[in-house]
């Protein structure tokens, strides 16, 4: 039987080096925290919804918090997980040896006990090629599931973001409605003064009603986008109380606040622009992009598909000839029991499996073509994110620098003026009103900027550490 240690040893050899390589949840899980900086989470096994480690929802939860909380607990993302297993149990299933068969022939009448032994050894060099194949398929789910991260992750900015600035509409909504009160009060006292009509209250009364509208609406957007990001944080039908730790504007209680909080108002946008600048000035597009074909795990997975539909097509060209082995056992003969090895081998004269090599060399074009078009996609996506950061940059500094300065300077004249009992109280409440109208575009810089930040860190394919 030395022959028969030999063949088994020619089949094995081959795949142990392939063993050696396994993909597991727990190297996944090492590739998405370089990327994100936080982990993911591999021995998720019900839906009771657990915090990673040092996150804690008594204090709050910060955006990177939010982050970390997703990848922990979000359900889609766990169940895409399975799919490495799927694929590892075909890796297991490809590296499966066919079962020898054995035929057994009872001596009756005049016929001697005859067995024989049969077994596929075309494994020799078919096996190697299938385990190979289901090995880099293997790879291509992980780079997959990487990628699955990433858009999670991006997703989970993106929602905080729209709830922060909706949470900071709302507050400067509710600074207006009370500018809008306060004016209207004025408005009816100079009514029962008989220093105006009737006629002139309505549109006083009128912006103070829009305000309220306003303000409700604005909550209402930060509520349903707080539900949105419950949601991606696997929270579901959990009584938990999330409690996000944005940054809305202080609100001024009365209008002789207004000048005092002025710096404090701007003071977020600063930031704003000044980590969109960052962004800007970390690295140059062409670096971007050349990040990002290197680092996109989608890239990645098209290098693999390549690899394991080339793969395939040699497993699908060893199939030409099937050869199985023949051990036959004689009940009796010149010596007794006689043995007969032979071979049994399908001649290939009319089935070459034409058919299923010319389906894994259209394979091998199709991926092909795929990462042709992934690249294009995702130069594409980096040059849109850049341009989209630098407009909000762009926007944002003309804001602060054109925009807001005369209104914060009218609101010191005025309330000079009013001090030195030149202009009327009401004055300083229009001067207001204009400034605080236009602070309603700085939710709107902002909300750009964090998108664009977003978006980028996603076309590049990992966390740009200079940036945040």
């Amino acid at each position: 039987m030395k022959w028969l240690a030999l063949v088994l040893s020619l089949i094995l050899l081959p795949a142990i080096g392939l063993a050696q390589a396994k993909t597991s949840p727990a190297e996944v899980s090492k590739e998405i925290e370089s990327r994100t900086g936080h982990k993911f989470n591999t021995a998720a096994k019900s839906a009771i919804l657990t915090m990673p480690e040092g996150v804690s929802l008594d204090d709050g939860v910060t955006e990177d918090e939010a982050v970390a909380i997703a990848l922990w607990n979000n359900p889609a993302l766990h169940a895409e997980l399975t799919a490495l297993g799927l694929a590892r149990a075909d890796v297991i299933q490809a590296g499966l040896l066919a079962n020898p068969q054995l035929t057994m022939i009872f001596p009756f009448s005049f016929r001697i006990l005859e067995a024989v032994a049969n077994w596929p050894i075309e494994a020799i060099w078919q096996r190697p090629r299938r385990v190979a194949a289901a090995r880099l398929e293997q790879e291509r789910v992980a780079e997959a599931l990487v990628s699955r991260a990433l858009d999670l992750v991006r997703d989970v900015r993106l929602v905080y973001a729209e709830y922060s600035a909706a949470q900071m509409r709302a507050g400067i909504a509710e600074e207006i409605l009370h500018e809008r009160r306060e004016i209207a009060v004025i408005i009816n006292a100079r009514l029962r003064a008989g220093d105006i009509s009737e006629l002139e209250t309505s549109a006083a009364v009128t912006d103070a009603r829009l305000s309220e509208e306003r303000t409700a609406r604005f909550t209402q957007d930060a509520a349903l986008a707080k539900e949105r990001l419950r949601g991606l944080l696997g929270f579901g039908d959990d009584g938990l109380t999330l409690n996000l730790i944005a940054t809305p504007l202080p609100l001024a209680a009365s209008t002789s606040r207004i000048i005092s909080s002025v710096q404090a108002k701007t003071a977020p946008a600063a930031a704003i622009t000044a980590t969109a600048t960052a962004a800007m000035e970390a690295a140059s597009l062409e670096e971007l992009i050349k990040q990002a074909l290197d680092a996109r795990p989608e890239l990645k997975a098209g290098d693999l598909a390549i690899e394991a539909a080339g793969a395939r097509a040699r497993w699908e060209r060893s199939r030409i000839v099937n050869v199985t082995a023949i051990a036959k056992e004689y009940g009796r003969g010149t010596n007794g029991f006689e043995q007969g090895p032979g071979l049994l081998i399908d001649l290939p004269i009319f089935n070459r499996n034409q058919g299923n090599i010319s389906r894994a060399e259209a394979e091998i074009e199709r991926a092909a073509k795929q990462l042709i078009a992934a690249r294009q996609r995702v130069v594409s996506e980096v040059r849109e994110a850049h341009t989209q950061l630098a407009q909000a940059r762009e926007a944002h500094q003309l804001w602060l620098t054109r925009v807001l300065p005369p209104l914060e300077q009218e609101i010191r004249l005025a309330e000079t003026a009013y001090r030195s009992g030149d202009v009327a109280y009401l004055f300083v409440l229009e001067t207001a009103r204009r400034y605080s109208d236009e602070r309603l575009r700085e939710a709107e810089h902002r909300l750009a900027t964090a998108r664009a930040l977003a978006q980028l860190e996603r076309s590049v394919g990992r966390r740009l550490i200079a940036i945040r």
